[in-house]
């Protein structure tokens, strides 16, 4: 046994090498073109006082919505689990529809809604208000980006749905109040899904373009952007020791987060066996909870859905024709559910690797996962334009390629959760099914897997809504011949993110509001197709 163990592990560390080959392939290209910078002037701006004013700027916003994100994730989650909150399986998945809502989409909201001329304004007006506080800037972005508190909020749904009520039954049956009992069992089970939601978080807000190009907040990835759209050489340089300056940040928030979170310990609470939570009784807090729960989904999904169905109906006043883009739906779901895909099923590999293989292998895949997630993507666009440009011209403009730079950008959404549902695992599960004569890949695949179901339906959940939306590497890495074959007359390659990115430019509100729709609509699809949704449904 120990010799196929060996070998297995040998397996997994080169499937793990491979994907930290194809994860680091943006550094590799940030590093070599760093390297031929080294003699220009452009190696200055590590020196200047506005470059440290951005990094602080972009640490500060990423680690300031990590935090209230995961402030706001915590009590729902627990709120949608057991209690007897009221509309607890509608809230379960209406909560999570503000991941759906792209950046760009969220700060026009924000904007639409708190600046000059919007919502709130004209409501005000009459009571005479004029002029309204100044939303451009690091408040207007930090309000648009709470949007992604979704991130945080699945994954720790996940770990509750693995979590044992027994511990729970066992400290109420010892005197401890309902909140005594869920502070001192239920919050440590919580700790690595909470530091690993607010990690990314932070690394979504680092690498955010969208919310912080429309609503002129300097950090790193606009300053990047602006650069690279430059005219100058000397820009375009610069752009390319800022985007390394953004791997070091993320870097660090990684390591920063496992030194947090220290080495996950086997928890004791690892299998539930199937057995349903007591309905936790909120008592007076029932509608109060029940308040939060309406204001947050009023504010992160009935608001945007309002406002978009309001561009609709005075475009349809207006006498405007509003075609419905149906070429694009459909290259959307294909690109979402064949892209969810394949990253939750690479994000097994380096999660087997970690529980059952080499920790140092598996932490190198980690960190260097985590430097595609963090940097724009438009610098990942880039760099695998350079890359195939140069050795792999076939790629170029291609289908494979699109997907290869979605697994780089985000196959961390999926190895998080995977890999802290394995952990959680007892071994006398994966050692029984050793013992009835099992291989390491059968027991994988008949034992581990199936008991981290929640996990990777989360996994495939966050992946599918991030790819639905993604838009510097659809823009810049889409084929323009996609749909041949499968369209009638095919236009040009279009998904829902790159046609909103295009009406929202052109100020074309009223086409862009059915897009919107589409997008949301996609989302709440692939919510109601969660596994795990259709067990709770059958519990009490």
């Amino acid at each position: 046994m120990p010799h196929h163990r060996d070998g297995y592990q040998t397996a997994l560390s080169g499937v793990g090498a491979l994907i930290l080959a194809v994860a680091v392939l943006p550094l590799l290209f940030l590093g070599v073109q760093g390297a031929t910078l080294l003699n220009t002037e452009a190696i200055e701006v590590f020196t200047r006082p506005d470059t440290g004013w951005a990094v602080l700027r972009t640490l500060s916003l990423g680690l300031g919505v990590a935090a209230l994100c995961v402030g706001i994730a915590l009590p729902l989650a627990w709120l949608t689990h057991s209690t007897d909150l009221p509309g607890r399986r509608f809230f379960q998945l209406g909560l999570n529809l503000p991941l759906a809502v792209p950046s760009y989409v969220s700060g026009f909201i924000v904007m639409a809604t708190l600046g000059h001329g919007g919502w709130l304004h004209e409501l005000l007006r009459p009571l005479g208000v004029e002029q309204m506080p100044e939303i451009r800037g690091g408040l207007g972005a930090t309000l648009a980006l709470l949007y992604s508190y979704p991130f945080a909020l699945i994954g720790l749904q996940a770990a509750l749905e693995s979590l044992d009520p027994r511990l729970w039954e066992a400290a109420r049956s010892l005197g401890c109040s309902p909140w005594r009992a869920w502070r001192t069992v239920v919050l440590p089970q919580l700790r690595a899904p909470l530091l690993s939601g607010g990690l990314l978080i932070a690394l979504y807000t680092v690498g955010d373009f969208g919310a912080v190009s429309l609503l002129r907040y300097k950090s790193l990835s606009y300053i990047i952007y602006l650069r690279q759209d430059s005219l100058s050489d000397a820009y375009r340089h610069e752009a390319v020791f800022l985007a390394l300056m953004l791997v070091v940040i993320a870097v660090g928030l990684v390591i920063g987060s496992e030194k947090a979170g220290g080495e996950v310990q086997q928890a004791l609470s690892a299998q539930s066996h199937g057995r349903p939570w007591p309905v936790v009784r909120l008592g007076r807090w029932r509608w109060p909870a029940f308040g939060l729960c309406c204001a947050v989904f009023g504010l992160g999904v009935a608001l945007p859905v309002g406002l978009v169905a309001w561009w609709l109906a005075r475009g349809l006043a207006l006498g405007h024709t509003i075609p419905l883009p149906t070429a694009a739906t459909l290259i959307t779901l294909l690109l979402g559910v064949v892209g969810a895909l394949l990253i939750v099923a690479v994000a097994a590999f380096p999660a087997l690797l970690s529980r059952f293989g080499d920790e140092a292998a598996s932490r190198r895949v980690r960190l260097t996962s985590h430097v595609g997630y963090a940097l724009p993507g438009i610098v990942v666009a880039l760099a695998l334009l350079s890359a195939v440009t140069a050795w792999a011209w076939p790629l170029y403009q291609t289908v494979q390629l699109l997907l290869i730079a979605y697994l780089i950008r985000f196959l961390p959404l999926a190895m998080h959760t995977l890999s802290e549902s394995l952990m959680r695992q007892s071994p006398s599960l994966y050692d029984a099914a050793r013992s009835l004569g099992c291989t390491p890949p059968r027991a994988w695949w008949r034992v581990i897997l199936p008991n981290s179901r929640a996990a990777l339906a989360a996994g495939w959940l966050a992946v599918f809504i991030a790819v639905i939306k993604e838009l510097p590497i659809t823009l810049l890495l889409g084929p323009i011949d996609f749909g041949e074959g499968i369209l009638e007359d095919p236009p040009r390659f279009e998904t829902l993110a790159t046609r909103i990115w295009t009406l929202t430019a052109d100020e074309y509100f009223s086409e862009v509001a059915p897009v919107v729709l589409l997008l949301l609509a996609t989302a709440t699809v692939g919510l109601l197709l969660r596994p795990d949704t259709q067990h709770r449904r059958g519990a009490p």
